[in-house]
């Protein structure tokens, strides 16, 4: 997924996995008070019937749920980002038993 997200932010915005699994998108906020500041744009998690989905599906099956998911998934953030936007608290998009079966 952070690979598919990348081109959607500068730079300086890095991707990371938290402890709960979830993939944050850090890095400096753009007219923050604080140039230093480095904030969250983007939170991207999986609901635990998507999380169970792909971990009981077939290894043909859950290649095809993989490729839905980082479509859907991709595209929900690049149509919500904004970077010019980015308030206190960041975008949170989540893959639920929808965004896996399209």
């Amino acid at each position: 997924m952070a690979d598919e997200l990348r081109s959607t932010f500068a730079s300086s915005v890095r991707p990371y996995q938290t402890e709960d699994g979830t993939l944050v998108f850090r890095g400096p906020i753009v007219g923050h008070k604080d140039p230093s500041h480095i904030g969250t744009h983007v939170s991207v998690s999986l609901a635990n019937d998507a999380l169970a989905a792909l971990d009981n599906a077939e290894p043909s099956r859950r290649e095809e749920m993989i490729q839905d998911l980082l479509a859907n998934l991709g595209t929900q953030v690049k149509v919500q980002y904004d970077p010019n936007s980015v308030g206190p608290y960041a975008l949170q998009v989540a893959g639920t038993m929808r965004t896996l079966t399209g």
